[in-house]
């Protein structure tokens, strides 16, 4: 899996569907980090998966 590509589609789905900005990090095989308004979103290395398509928005949405 390329997790530049995956973090590009991140960071994009966020912009467009939440109107925020987004900052999305990786490093080395298994680190992905999606961090909005410099909040830890969700962590690859934490749940130990790749985030499904909309998982991200939705958990910026509870965020409130």
């Amino acid at each position: 899996m390329d997790l530049r590509r995956e973090a590009v589609r991140l960071r994009d789905e966020l912009e467009s569907t939440l109107q925020v900005a987004a900052k999305i990090s990786w490093g080395g095989l298994r680190e992905l980090t999606v961090l909005v308004d410099g909040r830890s979103v969700f962590s690859r290395q934490q749940s130990g998966r790749m985030p499904e398509p909309g998982e991200i928005a939705r958990l910026v949405r509870s965020l409130g």
